[in-house]
Formats: C-alpha cells, sequence, structure tokens
C-alpha cells in the first residue's frame, strides 16, 4: 500500500499524446497530487481495445494504491467509462471528464462518413444514435465531475453530460484550450479532494 500522496492518472484524447496532459499535470502536482500518464495510440483501433490495455492499467494500480482518481480529456473519457466495466472499481476515488463526447460529437459522425474505415474511433464517438458511446452502459458508483468548454465545435456542451454526474461545469475555452487552464486545474482538483467543484 502506498502512503504517498493520492495518485492521479490523465487520459489524453483521439489524435493526441501525453505531452498535452503536461500543463494539467504541473498544475496537479502543484496542488499536491501524484501524476502517472496514460497513453495510447488513438488512431487506428477502437475504444474498446483500447479500454481493455487502460483496464489492465487500472487493475494493476489498484493493487498499490490505497486511493487513486482518474482525469480524461475527450475520448479518453469514453475509454475510461468503457474500462471501468472492464474491470472492479477497487480504490478508485472521482473522476474528472474534460470535454467528454458523451453523447458524442457530431464533427465525429460526418468525419466518419469518409474517414470511418481508416480511423474506427470517429464511428465509435460519432453522436449517432446507434455509435459505441451512445451505446455505453451509464450506471457507476464513483463521483464524477464534468467540464465543458463553451466554443467547443467538436464536442458542444450539451453533449457532455451524464445521467450519474455529481458536477458539471462550463467555461469559456475551446476543446483543446481546457488543458491549458489554471481555472481547470483549480476545479479538478477540488473535485477530486472534495466531490464537488465549489471550494
Amino acid at each position: 500500500m502506498n502512503d504517498q500522496k493520492i495518485l492521479v492518472v490523465l487520459v489524453h484524447g483521439f489524435c493526441a499524446n501525453r505531452f498535452v496532459m503536461w500543463p494539467l499535470a504541473h498544475l496537479l502536482r502543484r496542488k499536491g497530487f501524484r501524476v502517472r500518464q496514460w497513453s495510447y495510440n488513438s488512431f487506428f483501433e477502437p475504444v474498446a481495445t483500447h479500454a481493455k490495455r487502460l483496464s489492465d492499467f487500472l487493475g494493476a494500480i489498484q493493487k498499490n494504491e490505497r486511493c487513486f482518481h482518474v482525469v480524461a480529456h475527450s475520448m479518453g473519457a469514453i475509454v475510461t467509462r468503457s474500462a471501468l466495466h472492464q474491470c472492479e472499481q477497487q480504490n478508485l476515488g472521482r473522476l474528472v471528464f474534460l470535454a467528454p463526447p458523451n453523447g458524442g460529437s457530431p464533427i465525429a459522425r460526418i468525419a466518419s462518413k469518409w474517414f470511418g474505415r481508416v480511423l474506427p474511433p470517429l464511428d465509435d464517438l460519432s453522436d449517432a444514435r446507434t455509435s459505441y458511446v451512445n451505446q455505453l452502459a451509464c450506471g457507476t458508483d464513483v463521483e464524477i465531475g464534468i467540464i465543458a468548454a463553451r466554443f467547443d465545435v467538436l464536442v458542444p456542451a450539451q453533449n457532455t453530460h451524464l445521467p450519474e454526474e455529481k458536477g458539471h461545469v462550463v467555461l469559456n475555452a475551446t476543446h483543446n484550450s481546457l488543458l491549458f487552464s489554471r481555472a481547470v486545474g483549480g476545479l479538478t482538483a477540488n473535485f477530486l479532494n472534495t466531490g464537488s467543484f465549489s471550494i
């Protein structure tokens, strides 16, 4: 068992890598957390494949941490949701999702018509009613906080909601600028510590 600072696992989104999460990682370390980044090649494999790998990673984490949280951006939130259906949630604290396409993305739906065969995540993240994300079961005992971006052209704020969310805020930001925002770092730390975005 690890008696050090609580661990936060960061999961990036589509067409990204661990480097885009570094500013948020820095902010969370300054707030007193340890941070590990889980990375994956988001382009050519479906969400379910990534979710299995993340599930295995979190399963290993659970053995050594008294508590840990997960913070995920965009597609990373869907990978996380899918992964949590594949493993027991022992020692998992709270989840914060940044601009998650919980109701799918209209841009992904449009792009999938041309590139869906090459880039499977586009079909998975489409806002079509039959897409993977819209068939993904809800329901978890873990507290979930969601931060959406008001000027997000990829994932409209209304598509970020989950029935079981405990907190939801919308910031004046774009899809990716959330990752570089001190306000996001502060709100995320608040939710991880207390289960609320308010201080």
